[in-house]
């Protein structure tokens, strides 16, 4: 613990010793070390649990470890600020007084440097596209969809939520989804949110033990029938991913066994592959399988050309300067040599394609920049 920490409770030492050193022992001590988090992270799951519980004199308590942590005036600016969403500002605004006011105390010039990104115009446009990156491509058309009487708000999700905060810099979509996940777990009563952002984090990279750790750090503050709330809903997002992977992949499924992670060629690719040599002699033949949205760069075939047998799933191939072409089970694609191109999956769907080399001496694979999300966002 530091002096900072060891500090927060020193007044209840003298009218509460016995309860606030054994709570002190399990929060400061026992839950503090569980896990793997920097503690800047785990402060900052604090910070955000603390707004969703409402637990104003803790916020202010926590805040000067926070700031010893290393979390900068934006970033604890852009947790409050994130929090508006999920919680309406009669709720946020008490937190943001604290900060100011705590800044101010520590010399912090206000307002700090805009972190902003997004207009009126293209707030709904850049809105979508958050949220896009951060749930998949189903929500892509989601702010125009529901009853007329109730579309706007689907379209305020978009624009206000996803536009007016997931778009400021400051905090990465992964540290967003994280305190959205910490909010909501305190807050309470909304589990179904709760389970599709903790889908959410597991499709960023937030996988399960990381956010088991940041609950753990929460649980002292929002109490055990939240926490364990929160862990159920944890648990049930990370089993639909499961059975989701588990059906796609067996719709996609060749013949031929689909192979280990594609470590060997992870650079080249966007994504995660997975491939297994069927013949690495005389015709050298790879069963390649593309989970949704990977694809690999733009690369050329130098002398031997190669040929693409189509197993299963949906995906894409691109030469250079011409439209990408959708592929199909039962689809071949020959690649002459020399041709810049690039395959993959669909956004949406995993993909497996046999890649047969054309023999041909001194052939060489020459491996290029990557497809740009700009671009492969663009494939219908």
């Amino acid at each position: 613990m530091t002096d900072v920490i060891k500090s927060i409770h020193e007044p209840l030492l003298e009218t509460d010793p016995e309860f606030i050193e054994r709570f002190d022992s399990f929060a400061f001590g026992e839950a503090s070390v569980h896990g793997a988090l920097e503690n800047k992270t785990r402060l900052t799951a604090i910070l955000a649990a603390l707004l969703g519980c409402q637990g104003e004199t803790e916020f202010r308590n926590m805040l000067p470890a926070a700031f010893e942590a290393g979390i900068t005036p934006v970033e604890i600016k852009e947790v409050v600020y994130q929090a508006t969403a999920y919680l309406g500002i009669a709720r946020v605004l008490p937190f943001l007084q604290i900060t100011n006011e705590f800044l101010t105390k520590r010399g912090v010039k206000l307002p700090l440097a805009g972190q902003t990104t997004t207009t009126a115009e293209n707030r709904r446009e850049a809105g979508t596209q958050a949220q896009v990156d951060i749930f998949g491509e189903t929500m892509r058309d989601f702010w125009k969809s529901g009853p007329e009487e109730t579309r706007h708000i689907n379209r305020w999700l978009a624009s206000n939520c996803f536009g007016d905060y997931y778009t400021r810099t400051g905090l990465d979509y992964r540290q967003r989804e994280m305190i959205t996940f910490c909010i909501l777990a305190a807050f309470g009563g909304c589990e179904p949110q709760l389970t599709s952002h903790a889908a959410a984090n597991l499709r960023l990279g937030n996988d399960r033990t990381f956010l088991i750790a940041v609950l753990s750090q929460c649980l002292p503050y929002i109490g055990y029938p939240r926490s364990l709330n929160a862990l159920r809903c944890v648990d049930e997002a990370a089993k639909e991913r499961e059975r989701v992977a588990e059906a796609m992949e067996k719709k996609t499924r060749s013949v031929f066994p689909m192979g280990d992670k594609n470590e060997a060629y992870a650079p080249y690719f966007t994504g995660q592959s997975y491939l297994n040599m069927l013949s690495t002699e005389g015709v050298v033949i790879g069963n390649v399988t593309f989970e949704p949205g990977c694809r690999n760069n733009w690369h050329i075939h130098h002398k031997g050309g190669q040929i693409l047998l189509c197993t299963g799933g949906e995906g894409w191939y691109q030469a250079w300067g011409k439209p990408a072409q959708r592929l199909r089970p039962g689809d071949v694609v020959h690649i002459p040599p020399e041709v810049k191109h690039w395959h993959g999956a669909t956004k949406d769907g995993w993909f497996s394609h046999l890649a047969v080399e054309i023999p041909a001496e001194d052939a060489v694979n020459e491996w290029l920049e990557a497809v740009t999300d700009d671009a492969y966002h663009t494939l219908e």
